[in-house]
């Protein structure tokens, strides 16, 4: 047992599309654990915001189980298509996340935050943003379109959970409600660049290689 533990830690370390695999699995796992999180929070504060971004963690989480799927296909255009799709979803989730903006931004509608979801969101930020630097390091390498597909989610989902983060350290420590929707309109619209540009990029890097492939 001690030596195929000992294996597949060294197989991890070693091989980069191993580690990619795995890491697949894992964000997979934490990703979905957190649309929970968010899910109960809206359900027992009765907050729109929070049901807003399970609904978008849970689209996320099915996004890197077809990842998952799309990894098995042998079929490299199906693994392009797959990619290309991801582009698509995450492009059309930014009307969800301009749906947050407006909610919390334009109608100046206030989220309580509890001390612990603070610490949650910021521990899921912490590990979003090291999760998408590491991805950026590991896939770089590995010319696959399912690994690239998610090391461009990941990068999203790191986008996003920084101004979810910063919303609710503004609304919990802050007081100035025009530094908050000054603050919130900054960083919402950066993000929302940030993520249409993910996903455009994503959706025009298909179509060149399915073209490429002769379809």
């Amino acid at each position: 047992m001690k030596a195929k533990v000992r294996e597949i830690i060294t197989a991890y370390r070693k091989d980069r599309r191993f580690s990619a695999e795995i890491m697949l699995y894992i964000n997979l796992g934490i990703n979905f654990v957190y649309a929970v999180f968010e899910a109960l929070c809206g359900y027992f504060q009765r907050s729109a915001w929070n049901g807003t971004l399970a609904f978008y963690y849970i689209i996320l989480s099915g996004i890197r189980f077809s990842l998952l799927k799309g990894h098995k296909y042998d079929d490299r255009l199906r693994r392009w298509k797959t990619y290309r799709s991801c582009g698509v979803v995450i492009l059309v989730l930014t009307i969800v996340l301009a749906g947050i903006h407006t909610l919390t931004i334009s109608k100046a509608h206030t989220i309580i935050y509890h001390e612990y979801m603070i610490y949650a969101i910021a521990a899921y930020t912490f590990y979003a943003a090291y999760s998408a630097i590491y991805n950026v390091i590991v896939y770089s390498k590995i010319n696959e379109p399912i690994f690239s597909a998610s090391k461009a989610l990941n990068l999203a989902v790191a986008a996003i959970s920084m101004y979810n983060l910063q919303s609710a350290m503004v609304t919990a420590f802050g007081n100035d409600e025009d530094f908050r929707i000054t603050v919130g309109n900054c960083v919402g619209v950066g993000v929302l660049a940030v993520i249409v540009w993910i996903s455009v990029t994503m959706i025009l890097k298909a179509k060149n290689s399915i073209k490429r492939l002769g379809l």
